[in-house]
């Protein structure tokens, strides 16, 4: 019976550590639909969130939001695109789960609105930019009323997601290069524009 004891504790812990990622974090997030349904994005959320899509792939994030009938999860690899497919996948195995719809990739929105990363914000509206060619690509320099390089994966990161409101995260795979910021009082006060009209500039350039 001793010698029996050390399988009988493995035969009681969870089999989500060695099952298949994907199926584990779909079966994680029915068994707790109704919750976050009510609770949205909260740090319970947050956590599970972090655990369930880190054993999937790292560098995955989600949005969720208020649909015209139903709650929303977006699924993200903030725009790189080695990791899309994954995303894919992820969304394509989801189950019918009453009152949600999953969807791959951020979308593009009518309006950009801030997007905060730990202890970063970026709000469009007192945001600049200037693009420059970068081997095929687009490379985008940001002017931000206050930039911290300490933080500056966590810009990139909010950068990312920021354009991904305007060009959609598949156009920002595929179309954006290098992102960069600086303090807005070093910025070219003839050629960079406000970020309203990022989509505008970004179009004629990219002809």
């Amino acid at each position: 019976m001793r010698n029996a004891l050390p399988w009988l504790l493995l035969m009681l812990l969870p089999q989500v550590a060695v099952g298949d990622p994907t199926t584990d974090f779909w079966g994680w997030f029915k068994g707790d639909a109704e919750r976050i349904r009510a609770a949205m994005d909260d740090e319970r959320t947050r956590e599970s969130m972090a655990y369930w899509l880190g054993r999937v792939a790292p560098g995955l994030s989600y949005e969720l939001r208020q649909g015209k009938r139903k709650r929303q999860l977006i699924l993200s690899a903030d725009g790189n695109m080695a990791r899309f497919v994954t995303v894919e996948n992820i969304v394509r195995a989801a189950p019918r789960i009453k009152g949600w719809k999953f969807i791959a990739l951020r979308p593009s929105e009518k309006r950009p609105y801030p997007v905060v990363v730990g202890d970063v914000r970026l709000d469009p509206e007192v945001t600049y930019f200037d693009l420059y060619q970068d081997t095929g690509r687009l490379g985008v320099v940001l002017y931000l009323p206050e930039f911290d390089a300490e933080h500056v994966e966590s810009y990139r990161i909010a950068a990312r997601r920021l354009l991904c409101q305007v060009l959609g995260e598949r156009k920002v795979g595929q179309e954006i290069g290098f992102i960069d910021f600086d303090d807005q009082q070093v910025r070219d006060m003839q050629f960079s524009r406000p970020f309203s009209e990022f989509r505008e500039v970004f179009d004629v350039l990219l002809k």
